[in-house]
């Protein structure tokens, strides 16, 4: 007999295989997607568009949670899925880009409180990439300064949280 408070998706995906999407695909498509973004909708070089490069620690975790949200129990926080974490990421270029700078890649990961905001730098020539950084108040397309490391990679960042280091 069916749960009466089950609704007709979670039998349909309780009785289905699930697929996500992962690897280079998962990256060349969150590529195609902040490109045009990132770069002010100007014309980027081929050196410096395969600069942008999504780690493979946070690409993993983008797979396995696909949309989902993240809020370790006890903790302020939030580690964002997929949806949000692109739509966070357009929202900080949009309100601090500066469109003379040159493209600053990094993906918003989560925050804390109200105020913490979390990146991964994904530029390859960047001395930070892979790091964790926590912006206070700010984000990284405002004032790259302003990055506090929380984690030296994406599953650090990770065991940090768990940890209840990042507070």
């Amino acid at each position: 007999m069916e749960n009466d408070n089950e609704s007709v998706f979670d039998r349909l995906i309780k009785e289905s295989t699930s697929f996500g999407v992962a690897g280079d695909y998962l990256e060349s498509s969150i590529k195609r997607v902040l490109l045009p973004t990132l770069s002010n909708g100007e014309f980027l070089p081929y050196e410096r568009r395969e600069q942008f490069q999504i780690p493979d620690e946070y690409l993993y975790y983008l797979s396995t949670v696909d949309i989902r949200t993240v809020k370790p129990n006890g903790q302020d926080l939030y580690i964002y899925g997929l949806m949000e974490a692109l739509s966070l990421t357009v929202n900080y270029v949009d309100c601090d880009a500066d469109p003379d700078e040159q493209p600053v890649f990094w993906l918003s990961v989560g925050h804390r409180s109200d105020r913490g905001n979390f990146f991964i730098c994904c530029d390859k020539a960047s001395e930070l990439y892979g790091q964790v950084g926590e912006f206070y108040d700010s984000s990284p397309f405002r004032d790259i300064e302003d990055f506090y490391c929380i984690g030296t990679g994406f599953a650090d960042f990770c065991e940090n949280v768990l940890a209840g280091k990042v507070y």
